[in-house]
């Protein structure tokens, strides 16, 4: 037993276990989600399991709209493509697999050598026209995508020139259409450029007319490429221009143009004579001949072409304006050289007339034309012609040939003037507009006034202030000119309240150019009577009444409306005299004593209407109080930004602000500064945009210290709170001053920048831990908004390698090391790095323009100081000359203190002073000489180096223009004006129009303009204006010309509805907006992301209930 036991215990001990080899690991195959932008492999997968044809083609429609593939798949679709191609039966199909190709070659890492080569070598056994069309076509794509690749375009072209041999048309003009845009014109081909050239030139003779069209079209194309075209093929185009197709002789029109206009002094032999001309006034001639062709966008294209033509001879161009038909510049014979070619005939006559039986040559039917005019009169039929588009052309083409040339400026004056009556809007804004761009080469007579006032009263707004514009820029021939222009206008007035802003520029222009006329109107104009004392007119008082004889206004006959206009009547009228006294010093002594208390009020109410009246010198019979009034009051129009100190002491008061001793000396410091760089931007206009920034950033500052120094920020049960809501608040306020810095300045330099972003993105961060600890809102979109700003700025300061703050680089290196990017622990990683941060420095602006300004004027002013300095020391030592009044009484006295002359005693001493008295004159007499031209050479350059300082001064102000500062956006509202006296009615329910006429400066994004329209129940509503309803001005400034459709339900009373401009920056700020918000439209009043840019204009309305039938 227990032998048994020991071998049983040996065979455990001793037994062996074999392991088995481990198993290999498991490799997973990581399939790629399918999404839409990779989806096209899948339709590349349903292609070939397509049943039939129209499957197929739909797939290969789907296929090309959500293109998108791997660079590595590309070449896997191409030969698939390729493969289906080749046992494709339709030919639909098989163009759009070619077309797809072009579209495939347009992907990033697709290789376009190799496509092409596909392409090519599928093209070689293709016998439709419509798939060769389309291969061809698709070759010109590819060829487009590398512009500098001269060997893929010389084989492309090969293909193309034996595909000209094709029967179809469209081969054919897909072909053209490819040499001329991909021909190497610089490179050595098998066929040189010249000849391929000729090639295309034979295919202008082709049966097809598209083809003809497509050969002219890429002559041109060559030709704008640098193969200049060869005189010889203007005879074939001058033949195309008779061609029966209107696409033909659209380009064989503007082949003739360019032909014209490169060979300008070419000389040519007319073909019915042999006069020789110039081609560059034959070309005119058949462009001018074009202008009565049958086709309408011929005739347009005809006279578009035209007004480029400026180099063609005078007498050419002025026939164009001229009804008598010519001899289509043919030479005339006199009497005696038809006289002679009888007589050298050689055949008889019957005796009884000379030469009566001669025999005549043949004269082909063809080429007899019934009427010839060649330019004659070509811009008086494209004038008069019944399509708006030939006119329109017409116009600008004679603006264009009258700008150079004075002469035919005068003579096209009544053609311009003439169109002004036009049916059309778009045709008088057109002539208006030309009118004023060749004014500075026009006198207006009377009989043209009258037909350009008549337009005065048309209903549109453009074509009105158009009008202003044009008279403003035009000059009068007389005083009744200017007495007719100034009464249509106060008269157009009455009618367009709503024009009174352009009619008092349109009067500021008139006067400062036409003072000559003015003043002879003075005593009309003011009704000033020679005898009698007339009633002082009261600028603001609507019941002002001018009693001229030429301007006499019957209150008891007007509207209540009318009788409310009239006063803005004498408010042009002194608009228009004071700009005319500006240039005539004569002017000023016809103005009575409440004319000069009128300019002194509108020099300060419109500084920009009424200039400085610096030649005025008071009359003796104006009182000194007038006249100091009126001497006080002058000043320039746009005053100076030299003598303020604002930039310098912005930058000395930022710089005390950075080196505070202590947190609370820089916060009595923040907020004092922030107090007066508000006040000072209203006063000085030197630098506003400087001041509103600093003042606001400063603002945002102040609060932003406020919250973090508030302990309720972080505490989640005290937010909660009623407490809460303040911090709420403030948050909110924060965020839209931010905004506000952001998106209402312009011309932030990279410094100015970056502070913005970074504070922007400290508040933004503040806002985030407020929303996860604080409420119950999803941050969900807060929390991606703000990881993309993290991104953002990040990107900007590593591109303009700008060091970040102390707070921006904790926020980089923290949310560098954080591996879930939810709301939770991203606020959980931004609360410690706020209770610890401090303030940010505060940017410097870009002022180093202002101090430049201001040095320039501390120089000026220097000068003036010390040129007043050497006036009083040249006083003094004039005094002090023997000749000066304090030495004769010096003199005086000495003799008096003597007992006069009589009693006193005259010594030899004395007499031997006075005994060459002649000479000791002469002496004195050449010493006063040379103390005058020692004065007058002090003078000379005292006056020498003013200029100099006023050359410097406006080189300074120039640079200081070129270079940019910052601005404010902002929006000036005209229209409505606010007035509350009288309620707007309107049904209830229904819709009220309200006009708004408004200025928008120095606006980014104008398509984030909104007018936002707030109603009693405090519902806001904001409103997209109309694209059109946006004029351009000066960039970047807009005029907002619209009407604001206001509509609510009954109310008991009339209730004011606010309307103001604001940018609304949504889009910009999804993250802040939300889904929601971008989707409805809705807003609240306290929404961060809309920026109001002017004050809101109270509205007056009374909705009124439906009146119901018995």
């Amino acid at each position: 037993m227990a032998a048994v036991l020991k071998k049983r215990a040996l065979a455990e001990y001793s037994q062996t276990i074999q392991e088995e080899p481990p198993k290999p690991v498991k490799k997973l195959r990581l399939v790629k989600k399918l999404t839409l932008g990779n989806s096209a492999i899948v339709y590349i997968g349903l292609l070939e399991k397509s049943k039939s044809s129209n499957d197929a083609l739909q797939v290969l429609v789907r296929i090309a709209d959500c293109l998108k593939f791997e660079e590595e798949d590309i070449p896997d679709v191409i030969k698939k493509l390729s493969e289906y191609f080749q046992y494709e039966v339709v030919s639909t199909v098989r163009a759009k697999i070619l077309a797809l190709f072009a579209d495939i070659s347009k992907e990033q890492g697709a290789d376009i050598p190799s496509i092409t080569e596909e392409l090519i070598s599928l093209l070689k056994k293709e016998e439709s026209h419509k798939v060769l069309a389309q291969g061809v076509s698709a070759l010109l794509k590819i060829g487009r995508l590398q512009p500098d690749n001269q060997g893929l375009h010389q084989k492309i072209v090969q293909v193309a020139i034996q595909r000209l041999k094709d029967t179809s048309h469209l081969v054919k003009c897909t072909s053209l259409e490819l040499i001329g845009d991909l021909l190497p014109v610089g490179a050595t081909v098998e066929t040189s450029p010249g000849s391929i050239m000729r090639l295309v030139g034979d295919y202008t003779h082709s049966d097809e007319g598209r083809v003809r069209s497509a050969a002219f079209r890429a002559m041109m194309t060559l030709h704008g490429r640098g193969l200049t075209l060869d005189p010889s093929v203007y005879s074939e185009a001058c033949l195309a221009l008779k061609d029966d197709y209107e696409i033909v002789r659209q380009e064989a029109l503007r082949l003739v143009w360019v032909l014209g206009r490169t060979y300008p002094e070419n000389i040519i032999v007319l073909p019915s004579s042999d006069e020789e001309v110039r081609l560059v006034d034959d070309a005119f001639g058949k462009l001018c001949n074009m202008i009565n062709d049958l086709s309408m966008n011929v005739r347009t294209l005809a006279a578009e072409k035209l007004g480029s033509m400026t180099l063609v001879s005078p007498k050419f161009l002025h026939q164009t304006l001229d009804k008598k038909l010519m001899s289509n510049m043919r030479k005339k014979r006199s009497a005696h050289e038809r006289a002679w070619e009888s007589i050298t005939s050689g055949e008889w006559a019957s005796g009884k007339n000379w030469s009566d039986d001669a025999p005549r040559e043949v004269i082909d039917a063809e080429s007899v034309s019934l009427m010839s005019s060649g330019s004659c009169g070509a811009f008086v039929h494209g004038l008069e012609d019944e399509f708006l588009e030939v006119r329109y052309a017409s116009v600008e083409s004679v603006c264009q040939l009258s700008l150079d040339n004075p002469q035919f400026a005068h003579m096209s004056l009544d053609f311009l003037v003439d169109m002004f009556n036009d049916e059309i809007e778009e045709v008088r804004i057109k002539a208006i507009d030309s009118l004023t761009r060749i004014s500075r080469h026009i006198v207006l007579r009377e009989d043209q006034l009258e037909t350009i006032l008549g337009a005065l009263k048309d209903f549109s707004m453009d074509v009105r202030e158009g009008l202003h514009k044009m008279l403003a820029s035009c000059r009068l021939s007389s005083k009744n000119c200017l007495q007719m222009c100034v009464e249509s206008l106060l008269e157009n007035l009455k009618k367009y309240p709503m024009d009174r802003r352009s009619t008092w520029h349109c009067l500021q222009k008139i006067g400062q150019s036409h003072p000559e006329l003015t003043l002879p109107l003075v005593p009309e104009l003011l009704a000033i009577h020679p005898f009698f004392d007339t009633p002082e007119p009261d600028v603001e008082d609507p019941a002002c009444i001018l009693h001229s004889h030429t301007l006499w206004f019957n209150v008891c006959e007007l509207e209540l409306e009318q009788f409310y206009n009239i006063q803005h009547l004498y408010v042009c009228i002194l608009i228009l005299v004071f700009n005319a006294a500006q240039q005539s010093p004569t002017m000023l002594q016809l103005f009575e004593e409440h004319t000069l208390k009128h300019y002194s009020y509108l020099r300060d109410t419109m500084p920009t209407l009424v200039p400085a009246l610096k030649s005025y010198e008071p009359p003796i019979i104006l009182t000194r109080a007038v006249c100091s009034q009126l001497v006080g009051s002058s000043r320039p129009a746009d005053p100076a930004p030299l003598s303020t100190g604002s930039a310098q002491y912005l930058s000395d008061i930022l710089a005390r602000i950075e080196t505070a001793p202590s947190s609370c000396v820089r916060r009595e410091l923040m907020e004092a500064c922030r107090h007066d760089l508000s006040r000072l931007a209203t006063i000085d206009r030197a630098i506003p945009g400087a001041l509103q920034f600093s003042a606001l950033y400063i603002s945002s500052q102040l609060l932003m210290i406020d919250i973090l120094s508030n302990k309720l920020w972080s505490n989640p049960s005290a937010l909660a709170s009623q407490q809460g809501n303040v911090v709420k608040n403030c948050i909110s306020q924060l965020l839209s001053q931010c905004l506000k810095l952001q998106h209402l300045y312009v011309g932030l330099n990279t410094e100015d920048l970056s502070c913005v972003k970074q504070f922007k993105l400290k508040a933004l961060a503040l806002q985030l831990v407020y929303i996860v600890r604080g409420s119950n809102f999803s941050a969900l979109a807060l929390c991606e908004h703000f990881l993309e700003t993290v991104e953002d700025t990040q990107r900007y300061l590593s591109e303009h390698e700008v060091q970040p703050e102390a707070f921006t680089s904790s926020l980089f290196k923290e949310l560098g090391l954080l591996e879930d990017t939810k709301p939770g622990p991203v606020a959980r990683c931004l609360l410690p790095l706020l209770q610890v941060s401090t303030p940010a420095p505060l940017p410097h602006t870009n002022i180093e323009v202002e101090r430049k300004l201001k040095g320039v004027g501390e120089s000026n002013s220097n000068a003036a100081v010390e040129r007043s300095f050497s006036i009083i020391k040249e006083c003094l030592v004039e005094n002090l000359h023997e000749d000066g009044l304090i030495a004769q009484y010096v003199t005086y006295d000495a003799v008096t203190a003597a007992g006069g002359l009589i009693n006193m005693t005259i010594s030899k001493k004395m007499i031997y002073a006075v005994r060459d008295a002649p000479g000791i004159r002469k002496e004195v007499l050449e010493k006063k000489k040379k103390i005058e031209i020692d004065l007058s050479q002090k003078r000379k350059t005292a006056s020498e180096e003013i200029r100099k300082l006023e050359v410097k001064r406006r080189t300074v102000l120039q640079k200081a223009k070129e270079e940019e500062e910052i601005r404010s956006s902002m929006a000036v509202i005209s229209e409505p004006t606010g007035d509350l006296e009288t309620a707007l009615k309107f049904t209830a329910g229904l819709v009220l129009g309200v006009h708004c006429d408004a200025l928008l400066h120095n606006i980014q994004d104008i398509s984030t303009l909104r007018i936002k329209v707030k109603y009693p129940d405090q519902q806001t509503h904001l409103l997209v204006p109309r694209p059109t309803d946006l004029r351009p001005l000066e960039p970047p400034d807009h005029r907002l010309l619209t009407t604001i459709l206001l509509s609510h339900h009954v109310w008991t009373e009339a209730c004011i509805v606010e309307v103001s401009l604001a940018l609304d920056v949504a889009r910009a700020e999804s993250g802040l907006a939300g889904r929601k918000v971008l989707s409805s439209g809705s807003m609240r009043s306290d929404d961060p992301w809309v920026l109001d840019l002017c004050r809101p204009v109270k509205v007056l309305v009374s909705p009124k209930p439906i009146k119901r039938g018995i």
